[in-house]
């Protein structure tokens, strides 16, 4: 039970002070002092004795289990005066100070028998698991003497994972998107399952002539195979120190670990054997092929307080690993950032091994910041001094990681790679949409 003085009570006790101070130059002031304490302590008795009790003040919290990085994240508080006096109160919420609470004290006026309620918003920048403490309301005394402070016991643990409002949106898109119901149909093409045949037209590979069917009907035959829709994809997430920087307001391995999910969401969607692994020097999560969308619950608990690490990742070995664990031809998505041809040639050399056996496809992240860098500082001519000269380092700086990148990706497109490499706003729907022009085509 807490008292805290009020800035009244303050400068009733001065004025206490100056009185007693003033009897140094007149006899009668020490008297009056007394006096004037003495009403002050009455009045503190009787202020105590007028004021609700804690008790009839309780306040519970009301919030989401499973949060999501980067989202506002709405938390509601429930105030209830059960006194017979309306109070002003102050509420203050043991939020987690990492989940970033857009409101740290709620200051208003519970009338009463009345219940009001407090909203705020979490925008949690990291994922993991966080605990909620109490709830403490603060009110001023019916004289305005003294705070008197109720807690409530409210303590209640929050998982924060990756982008779970994304998940959700994509799911009801992928629901009702006319595109899904096309791709569950049988398509006739490039594939491994015979379907038909039919007669040779202008522009059909001569490799699909069915030579026993067009000596038995005196006319070329070639034949159709079905597009195999039920395929295994493997989405593999580097944590390795280039993943820590942060990147537009979240670091480049939590913006890879949203996309990433959003994949894993689309390929279970459409009854692919999906597989999620995340490495740096060594595994760090894996978890094997499975079916059926209820599969991604296991995934997002299994990775959601996974963090990258400060190490140099094994590309080459790690890929290697993972490729060992697939009993067939997968698509291999990898999510990872490049810094230049020289200093990628583990990645490049791991996933150019794997062109034979699987299909490679690098995803990366491109920093617009950087981009907009390259384009500012622009010298008009050799004798142009309205340009600081940091800023035409900076430029310089920015256009040499922009070739160098550019280098990175065309030997990996030269090895018969797939390559995306766009912003992190618009990776998690280009990605979904590259995959299923992937699987519309057959590349698999």
């Amino acid at each position: 039970m807490k008292f805290t003085a009020s800035r009244r009570l303050y400068l009733l006790l001065c004025a206490g002070v100056a009185i007693f101070a003033a009897a140094y130059f007149f006899k009668g002031a020490h008297t009056l002092g007394l006096v004037v304490d003495a009403l002050i302590l009455v009045a503190v008795a009787v202020d105590f004795q007028l004021t609700p009790r804690p008790r009839l003040i309780s306040a519970t919290r009301e919030n989401q289990e499973r949060l999501s990085i980067g989202r506002n994240n709405e938390v509601f508080i429930y105030v209830q005066n059960k006194s017979s006096l309306d109070l002003r109160v102050q509420v203050k919420d043991d939020c987690p100070l990492n989940l970033n609470p857009n409101v740290e004290v709620f200051e208003c006026t519970i009338k009463s028998g009345e219940q009001i309620t407090l909203k705020y918003e979490v925008i949690p920048r990291r994922r993991g698991l966080y605990k909620f403490g109490d709830i403490h309301v603060r009110y001023l005394s019916f004289l305005g003497l003294f705070y008197r402070e109720s807690t409530s016991k409210a303590e209640k643990g929050a998982k924060v994972y990756s982008d779970l409002k994304a998940l959700y949106d994509l799911s009801i898109k992928l629901s009702r998107t006319t595109e899904l119901g096309e791709l569950h149909q049988r398509k006739r093409g490039q594939g491994t399952d015979f379907a038909s045949l039919r007669e040779y037209t202008v522009g059909d590979d001569s490799k699909l002539i069915d030579w026993k069917a067009t000596a038995r009907r005196d006319r070329p035959v070639v034949r159709t195979y079905e597009v195999e829709q039920e395929q295994r994809l493997l989405i593999l997430i580097d944590a390795g120190r280039m993943m820590l920087s942060d990147l537009e307001g979240l670091t480049r391995f939590d913006h890879a670990l949203n996309a990433g999910l959003c994949l894993a969401l689309t390929g279970l969607t459409h009854n692919d054997q999906v597989s999620f692994g995340i490495f740096a020097d060594k595994p760090l999560a894996y978890l094997p092929p499975r079916r059926g969308k209820a599969y991604l619950k296991k995934i997002l608990e299994a990775v959601f307080d996974v963090e990258p690490k400060m190490v140099e990742p094994d590309y080459l070995g790690m890929l290697s690993y993972f490729a060992s664990m697939q009993k067939g031809r997968c698509l291999m998505v990898l999510l990872t950032d490049l810094t230049d041809a020289v200093g990628s040639q583990s990645m490049l050399a791991g996933l150019a091994s794997l062109s034979g056996r699987h299909l490679p496809f690098c995803v990366t992240l491109k920093d617009r910041q950087v981009t907009e860098m390259s384009h500012q500082g622009i010298l008009k001519d050799a004798h142009d001094k309205s340009v600081p000269v940091d800023q035409i380092y900076r430029r310089a700086v920015a256009c040499d990681l922009l070739s160098q990148r550019e280098l990175a990706l065309n030997v990996l497109h030269r090895r018969g790679c797939l390559v995306l490499d766009c912003p992190p706003q618009e990776l998690s729907d280009k990605l979904v949409d590259t995959y299923l022009e992937i699987k519309t085509r057959g590349r698999l």
